[in-house]
């Protein structure tokens, strides 16, 4: 089994290195997925995207033959695009499944797919018709091969100018109305440049675009706005411009870092504090509920409760985020967002008719027309956010490896758990609705839940966060965030003084 390439079936999605990805197995995948879509998801057209990466081509080609020989129609746009103007396209065509040709942030030897069913649905492991990706895997692994048909049709499509339509007027941004501001763009080379700086010019922002192009090379570094030589030119560049703030984007587009003039991050979940009344005011009701996931800054969960929603922790997973947020929109829950630079909403098909319904996923372009509208009315809100993640001390997300011993990593982190209990830390190990969070939350002088009256402004809090990586192969991660500077560093220790010892007995690495 081992050269069937089986580690590619991720949790969120399919990814692998592309040299993994011979052209016998990418025609195995691809008549796996072609079975998948015709006799689970039962569709007869499929919309199709990719973004910028040189491989993406070649596997777009391939899925585009395999369909079609099964008779499903493909809605293509040919050119790269970003995989938020892909969902928005999949909303175009309700009755049809989507794929999109993208390995998101990770380095250009990567290749991979992005898969919605109808009314853009999430495909994951384990979640979708019939067990979405594992099913795509049973099928892969035994070599399905979808019936002939009458040959489906290609439909050429470019939803770009409908795009910034839709994101512009959701937004409340108008021609001319963003006219004053100067804006910094950092597109690493991805494909979501075109979208994002057209609907910039026709708002009448003044901006300054770095590595527009799309370039699956990334000869400038990895698409990944946290990778620190990829963005550390456009920090230079924006302290010397003069810039009020600036965004940069991943390579897919689909996630999205808020920069102060300075080209310093602020946290998602700040930003989210701030734009969530202006969300809210989408949907018309009088108390909503959100989503915030596991790293969200305390201060941060305060904030979001001011806004005036209902504040639910999420377990880490942009599918599972956008299951979650499309089953429960009924019950008014309308966003979240993750601190890796992922925002979620339920955006309404018709902005003039919610009748028609909502569909959970991803949009940069809305995220950052309305982040540019509230940073013009409300700079004080951002020097806000500013003060607020300044007054915290961060241990930023680390990774412990355990290839080689995989079954250490339950025992590793029980350790951590046990310590944490015994230092007098609350244990959070389920969502409010009673769903596993799929990691472990240890906070002290903080409490479960968070509202419009919550105070910590007076007290010394810790928050630690501990999870096994979904997307990649055996890895455990922990995230530290406290206001007393000794008090993060000493909670910091605790950990590594747990998982120091397994790296020093050969069982696990940093």
């Amino acid at each position: 089994m081992d050269d069937l390439n089986l580690s590619m079936f991720k949790q969120y999605d399919i990814r692998t290195k592309f040299s993994s990805l011979n052209s016998n197995i990418m025609k195995r995948l691809s008549n796996a997925v072609a079975v998948y879509v015709k006799d689970y998801l039962k569709a007869t057209s499929l919309v199709l995207g990719r973004d910028a990466r040189l491989n993406a081509p070649e596997l777009a080609e391939q899925l585009i033959s395999t369909l079609r020989d099964a008779g499903i129609d493909v809605i293509l746009n040919p050119l790269p695009i970003s995989t938020c103007q892909f969902y928005f396209a999949c909303m175009q065509n309700r009755k049809s499944a989507g794929i999109m040709v993208t390995a998101s942030h990770n380095p250009a030897s990567y290749i991979g797919l992005k898969l919605v069913e109808q009314n853009v649905q999430p495909i994951a492991l384990g979640c979708g018709t019939a067990g979405g990706i594992e099913m795509i895997k049973k099928l892969y692994i035994q070599d399905a091969k979808p019936q002939k048909a009458e040959i489906g049709k290609v439909h050429i499509v470019s939803y770009q100018d409908s795009y910034i339509d839709y994101c512009m007027k959701l937004s409340g941004v108008t021609e001319n109305s963003l006219k004053g501001t100067k804006i910094f763009l950092e597109f690493l080379n991805g494909s979501a440049g075109a979208e994002i700086a057209l609907a910039f010019e026709k708002a009448g922002a003044e901006i300054e675009v770095s590595n527009i192009i799309p370039d699956g090379l990334f000869r400038k570094g990895d698409p990944n706005p946290i990778i620190e030589k990829s963005i550390a030119p456009s920090r230079l560049a924006m302290q010397k411009g003069c810039f009020d703030f600036g965004f940069c984007f991943d390579g897919d587009g689909d996630r999205i870092d808020l920069m102060d003039s300075l080209g310093n991050q602020i946290v998602p979940s700040l930003n989210f504090s701030i734009i969530l009344k202006k969300i809210k005011s989408i949907y018309k009701n009088t108390k909503s509920s959100v989503y915030a996931d596991i790293k969200s800054m305390p201060s941060s969960l305060c904030e979001i409760a001011k806004a005036g929603v209902n504040v639910h922790t999420i377990r880490n997973g942009h599918s599972f985020i956008k299951a979650k947020l499309s089953q429960n929109c009924s019950n008014n829950f309308i966003a979240a967002a993750e601190e890796s630079g992922h925002y979620y909403l339920n955006y309404p098909y018709s902005i003039e008719n919610h009748s028609q319904g909502f569909a959970a996923v991803e949009s940069t372009l809305f995220i950052a027309l309305l982040t540019a509208k509230c940073y013009m009315e409300n700079p004080k809100a951002y020097q806000r956010a500013q003060e607020l993640q300044n007054s915290a001390y961060r241990e930023k997300e680390w990774t412990l490896h355990c290839e080689n011993f995989p079954d250490k990593m339950s025992q590793i982190m029980n350790e951590v758990e046990k310590r944490f209990i015994s230092l007098g830390f609350q244990v959070i190990k389920n969502m409010d609705d009673g769903s596993n969070l799929d990691a472990s939350l240890f906070r002290m002088n903080l409490p479960k839940t968070f509202d419009e009256n919550s105070n910590i402004e007076n007290v010394k809090w810790v928050q630690a966060a501990q999870r096994i990586s979904q997307s990649e192969e055996a890895l455990c991660r922990w995230e530290l965030v406290s206001n007393d500077k000794e008090l993060c560093s000493k909670y910091t220790s605790e950990i590594k003084s747990i998982t120091d010892t397994y790296v020093k007995d050969g069982f696990a690495s940093y």
